[in-house]
């Protein structure tokens, strides 16, 4: 496997896309369905969130690996690691400090998050071109029916990271597989922007000062502590659900401030720290409860692992 097949079955394996794939979803600690209620920041497409899903949209729930939709060459934002106040632990010894802050009715959070406005991100020396639409996440209902229509609810239809890590797909100078349906890009892809055309994003039609959406990818894997901690027995869990959210510019210092709708209920962190050690026995650890500010998280409703060769 190549870089990009090995950095997608860690996702598969570790759980990045926002919880561990392979660590149990904890169906015990769910709570009763909740009223859907709507965050006034995102105003539309956001007011036609009000549904009886359970979870919703809002809840970034996955069941399959193959609902995460391979999208390459918009600019977006990655709200993966964001959530505490402060500067968390990082590989390489940097500060940046991603907070998430509720607003005052906790419908909602501002979150700091990592811009990739040019779509690409390099890591010793090897570009990370896609990132990952949940498909049940598309928080524009009328994008995310047209995305399911054509990519089944589950993304099996489209290209997908388990499509992507097959391999298969690479060979599109093959006139078969180039037009194999589970190779082609998802509808919503359309929806993120163009960096090579300058096309702007039209997920959120009547917001145009939305610059970026928040999708996820392996980008600042070299930077941040990416891993799984479960956070599912929570007493008041909440927790922002950042997939497509809508995302102002980029700022100098390459980050951006999307604001993702929250949401009560278990879920999963995307970051593990460096265990505690005899040699460094207080080593930081990630902490579930940041209040008053929350994680950008996740749920896994994964009902088994996912192993490469499965």
């Amino acid at each position: 496997m190549q870089m990009l097949d090995l950095r997608v079955w860690s996702v598969m394996c570790l759980g990045a896309v926002w919880l561990a794939a392979c660590s149990p979803a904890a169906d015990e600690a769910a709570p009763a369905p909740e009223a859907e209620t709507v965050p006034a920041e995102l105003s539309e497409p956001a007011a036609d969130l009000v549904t009886n899903d359970d979870p919703p949209p809002r809840a970034d729930a996955f069941e399959e690996v193959t609902n995460f939709l391979a999208c390459t060459g918009n600019p977006y934002a990655l709200c993966y690691y964001s959530g505490p106040e402060g500067a968390q632990p990082t590989m390489d010894g940097s500060s940046t400090p991603l907070p998430c802050n509720p607003n005052a009715t906790e419908t909602a959070a501002d979150c700091t998050c990592f811009a990739v406005t040019n779509g690409v991100y390099v890591e010793d020396g090897d570009p990370l071109i896609f990132n990952f639409v949940e498909i049940g996440s598309i928080l524009n209902p009328e994008v995310r029916a047209e995305t399911m229509a054509v990519c089944h609810e589950d993304g099996s239809n489209c290209l997908n990271m388990v499509n992507l890590a097959s391999g298969i797909c690479e060979y599109s100078d093959n006139p078969v597989i180039a037009a194999l349906e589970e190779c082609q890009p998802a509808p919503v892809c359309d929806y993120l922007g163009d960096v090579a055309t300058g096309t702007t994003q039209t997920l959120y039609p009547e917001q145009p000062d939305v610059a970026l959406i928040s999708t996820f990818s392996m980008a600042y894997q070299d930077v941040m502590y990416f891993g799984s901690t479960d956070c599912s027995d929570q007493a008041e869990p909440l927790y922002a659900g950042c997939m497509t959210a809508p995302c102002t510019e980029a700022d100098e210092n390459g980050l951006t401030t999307c604001t993702c709708p929250t949401y009560a209920g278990p879920y999963q962190v995307g970051q593990e720290y460096p265990p505690q050690t005899p040699s460094n026995p207080d080593a930081p650890q990630v902490q579930c409860d940041i209040s008053p500010n929350v994680w950008s998280a996740a749920l896994n409703n994964m009902s088994t692992p996912v192993t490469p060769g499965d």
